[in-house]
């Protein structure tokens, strides 16, 4: 689905923002997720000139927000440790700390998508780690409203940033685990062939047309369709007709015994064990 989100037709205007502002926040355009962006805008289905014109405006109104998080990740004096950091920077940016009649008002027009932006972007800012991962979901809108105490919110601010850092391990994990099934359906594949590059793609996609495929290896249209074809005979892929895109038919899924579980009876003690101790 998210994949789909990315290169296909719908939300476009929306999706051309997000990558816009998602190199905006990035140090460098040399970047894995700069690369990343780029294979996406060569991938995804291109937006109408009134789409286009839409996502200026998000980003035109946008972008105050997502430099005032930058700026003070940056030179605010923020604690050193993740969690209190992550707290610090919410607690700077809780524009109303008034129950009132609406608790929820709070988070209306809070910067929860800015920051997570940045924790996709830049995670050692806050200070997860010195290897640039993605660490998107970091914090939840839940947490810029007026009505939860200091606890509950440092309790949810803990249990968001421990899923976070959970789901970028498994997406870790589950990339090696992808390129070994093709190595068992292929064995014998050259190390040059464009047919693993081809089901990388569309198992971190989801699902890839042959045009969208040849603009991101290059290749003809026709020896695109001919490579998912492929992935076809191995049952890794399917095709559900002559004008719909080809679709991963395997996902692979991946667990740690360590790691944070969403179980409504868990508690805050469950999470504090093994890897995964802030």
């Amino acid at each position: 689905n998210r994949g789909k989100v990315l290169i296909g037709a719908e939300c476009t205007a929306e999706r051309d923002a997000f990558l816009t502002l998602i190199e905006h926040a990035l140090p460098s355009c040399a970047t894995p997720l700069a690369q990343a962006i780029r294979t996406i805008r060569t991938l995804a289905i291109r937006a109408l000139p009134g789409e286009r014109a839409e996502a200026q405006r998000i980003i035109a109104s946008s972008l105050s927000e997502l430099d005032g998080v930058l700026e003070t990740l940056v030179h605010a004096s923020l604690p050193g440790e993740p969690l209190e950091r992550l707290l610090a920077l919410i607690d700077s940016f809780r524009y109303s700390r008034d129950i009132g009649e609406d608790s929820l008002s709070a988070t209306a027009h809070s910067p929860c998508w800015a920051i997570n932006l940045v924790a996709t972007a830049q995670a050692p800012l806050f200070h997860l780690g010195e290897i640039p991962l993605p660490f998107p979901g970091v914090v939840q809108r839940r947490l810029f409203r007026a009505d939860r105490g200091p606890a509950v919110r440092r309790e949810d601010a803990k249990a968001g940033l421990l899923d976070a850092l959970h789901n970028t391990l498994c997406d870790i994990a589950l990339m090696p685990r992808a390129s070994a099934l093709f190595a068992k359906e292929f064995p014998d594949q050259r190390s040059n062939s464009r047919l693993y590059p081809s089901w990388m793609m569309l198992y971190a996609l989801g699902s890839l047309t042959p045009a969208q495929l040849a603009r991101a290896l290059p290749a003809t249209k026709a020896g695109a369709a001919k490579l998912l074809r492929q992935l076809v005979t191995r049952r890794l892929a399917n095709n559900g007709g002559s004008f719909e895109p080809f679709f991963c038919a395997t996902r692979l899924t991946v667990s740690f015994p360590d790691a944070p579980h969403k179980s409504p009876d868990e508690t805050s003690s469950d999470r504090e064990h093994g890897l995964f101790t802030l």
